[in-house]
């Protein structure tokens, strides 16, 4: 890139063309399937273009040459000169993932090199000869008269002069020109002059109606529509509808004429660089913070008149910690985009037949979980196409359709985001699961015997735990679903399984609404506050004399006809005053834990903040915050609380 040019030009052509390029994943996996689609055609074309043009502006060499290939194989697909094959889109799909290094590259500001030569011989549409002229296409009803022929040289550039005249873009000039005939075929040339014309270099410029136009410019509906007759979504690929001859053009009156095109809609949305959001949620926790003490003191203080107030200042706050979150939030559907690609290539590396059928995508989520819920769902994907899906010829036996199907589904439930995958396939047989669990050491035998159905398919988030015969690029190496629980607790998720043999499975993902600010269940033990994460909170219960007792070593508690493992946070938390007796039950992943507290005081909205250098490392803990009588309270880390027999793991000793 020339160093010339404004950073601020890179950065916004970026954005730009990295919203194109996150929909080309799935919409080039969409074409495999229908590679006659003239609307995905279309809009595949459209994106390699405007990036191109984008780039060639900053004078970035290699991707415009990277994308001009694959611009040259599309436009002869849509021409209908040659159909887009399963080479061909591992030609597209592999100029794609360059595509996003490359990107990633201008962003660092670093070094690119050319696209390699042999990928653009695979990008490059085969010779061919002249082909077929294809049937013509009536004029539209607003055309005045139309003739048969082919437009030559001349009548082509007249029919550019009368869609946007002699003067700079945007403006029409009249040219005296005789109604061209429906067209052609127009030569390669020809077309990227046109296409250069209608976007420029990267940035579209406004464009002239097909019909006999005044002066102006015109909105986005009559654009597509001028696409549409030049190459779209009726007709042939390639054709061009003429228009009629513009009359001479009267003076300007004061009024505007009834043929003006519509001014260009008023933007109704900015760009807000993402540091400025954070900072603006970062506020709106503080102000929360402000909230509960101001609650905390009218409590105290009887005042009416200041009650009154404090309700209102409460309703305000939080008005605006919901419009601040929600300008947080993306649709889940920029999650799922980027599976099809996974499910596509992960599909042929098994030799299985695969759909992705996805639902929910318009599902609100905050955009820090968009990204950290990412690898996880990869995880997830690659389980159910490995372990979940038979090949072909099984499902063949087992009187079911070659082809399986995995479902992803997004929906809020409350303050919940529910994710869920689903397959078709086997399903898991418990016997199996005790059996490898015994075998790989994860638990004994007499373990596995007390299992139910339902924690048999939990042994898969234990680690070291594998099904797999052999070991290979995709699984079997006992690593995978153990870190998939990890991850989605540290969000303050949850993961669960449901599984049916011989008809599949579904793993059910829930997480919180947003990351931003939590609602915490407020205990203490001692004189320490401790906050657990209400999204994993089940329930809460007062012991009974003699409900709890001895088991194996360790304390547990009978309750709803089982045995609960408890858990002392008094003495976890280096507390002297014995353990409580109220419980907490929580699921951290597959694991339920009844956490011993002196007293539950409720519900709260906080803000985390983090502890320091000095406090780095520290298990269970994830951070403090300030409570509504100013004091401290510790959140807690449910992911590095407890280990997977429920024994509490050893925390940093604090003085109380």
């Amino acid at each position: 890139m020339d160093p010339s040019f404004d950073a601020e030009l890179r950065d916004d052509f970026l954005v730009e063309a990295g919203e194109l390029v996150e929909r080309l994943g799935e919409q080039l996996v969409g074409l495999e399937a229908a590679p006659q689609d003239a609307e995905l055609l279309n809009a595949v074309f459209r994106a390699f273009h405007t990036v191109k043009g984008g780039a060639g502006f900053l004078n970035v060499d290699p991707m415009v040459q990277l994308c001009h290939h694959a611009e040259d194989l599309l436009n002869e697909a849509r021409n209908g000169s040659l159909l887009i094959d399963p080479a061909r889109m591992d030609a597209l799909l592999e100029a794609l993932d360059l595509l996003q290094s490359m990107m990633a590259a201008l962003a660092a500001n670093d070094a690119m090199a050319m696209p390699p030569p042999a990928l653009l011989v695979r990008l490059t549409p085969p010779k061919k000869g002249a082909p077929p002229a294809p049937a013509p296409v009536a004029a539209p009803p607003s055309a005045a008269a139309t003739a048969g022929g082919a437009i030559d040289d001349s009548e082509f550039e007249a029919l550019l002069d009368s869609l946007y005249g002699t003067a700079a873009p945007g403006t029409v000039e009249p040219a005296p020109v005789a109604a061209p005939a429906v067209s052609n075929t127009i030569n390669d040339d020809e077309f990227e002059a046109l296409l250069d014309q209608l976007h420029g270099n990267g940035a579209p410029a406004p464009v002239v109606a097909v019909a006999a136009p005044a002066a102006g410019g015109i909105n986005d509906d009559e654009f597509e529509a001028l696409l549409d007759n030049l190459h779209g979504k009726g007709g042939t690929p390639g054709q061009v509808v003429a228009s009629a001859a513009p009359a001479p053009m009267p003076a300007p009156a004061p009024a505007p004429a009834p043929a003006r095109a519509a001014a260009a809609p008023a933007e109704t949305s900015v760009r807000v660089d993402t540091a400025r959001l954070d900072a603006l949620v970062n506020q709106a926790g503080e102000l929360l913070l402000l909230r509960n003490r101001l609650l905390t003191l009218a409590a105290r203080n009887g005042d009416s008149s200041l009650s009154s107030t404090v309700d209102e200042l409460n309703r305000v706050a939080d008005d605006l910690q919901n419009a601040v979150l929600g300008m947080r939030m993306q649709p889940v559907g920029r999650l799922f985009q980027r599976f099809p690609r996974i499910v596509r290539d992960l599909a042929r590396q098994l030799g299985k037949d695969v759909d992705l059928v996805t639902e929910g995508e318009g599902t609100d989520l905050d955009r820090s979980l968009v990204e950290a819920l990412a690898d996880p769902m990869v995880h997830l994907i690659r389980n159910a196409l490995d372990h979940g899906l038979e090949g072909p010829e099984d499902r063949e036996r087992a009187g079911k359709s070659r082809r399986g199907t995995v479902t992803l589904t997004a929906s809020q439930r409350g303050e919940r985001i529910v994710i869920t995958v689903s397959d078709d396939g086997r399903g898991m047989n418990p016997e199996v699961l005790r059996r490898k669990a015994v075998e790989k050491g994860v638990i004994d035998e007499a373990q596995a015997a007390r299992l139910t159905e339902n924690e048999c398919y939990e042994l898969i988030f234990r680690a070291g735990f594998s099904t797999a015969a052999t070991v290979s690029d995709i699984s079997g190496r006992g690593v995978g679903m153990d870190v998939v629980k990890t991850r989605i607790t540290e969000l303050g998720g949850t993961l669960r399984v449901q599984s049916r043999l011989g008809h599949g499975s579904t793993l059910e993902l829930t997480v919180p609404l947003t990351l931003a600010i939590l609602r915490v269940l407020m205990v203490r033990v001692g004189d320490r506050l401790l906050a657990l994460p209400l999204s994993n909170v089940d329930e809460v219960f007062e012991l009974r004399p003699g409900q709890d007792s001895l088991l194996d070593g360790r304390m547990v508690a009978a309750h709803r006809g089982r045995a609960l493992v408890l858990g002392d946070l008094a003495g976890w938390a280096g507390v002297a005053d014995g353990a409580g007796r109220h419980v907490v039950v929580l699921h951290i992943g597959h694991l339920r834990l009844g956490c011993l507290v002196h007293e539950v005081i409720g519900r709260e909205d906080v803000m985390v903040k983090p502890l320091g250098h000095l406090f780095a490392g520290t298990t269970g803990v994830a951070g403090a915050t300030v409570t509504g009588d100013g004091r401290l309270a510790l959140v807690l880390d449910l992911a590095g609380l407890a280990d997977d027999s429920g024994e509490l793991l050893p925390a940093l000793r604090m003085s109380a």
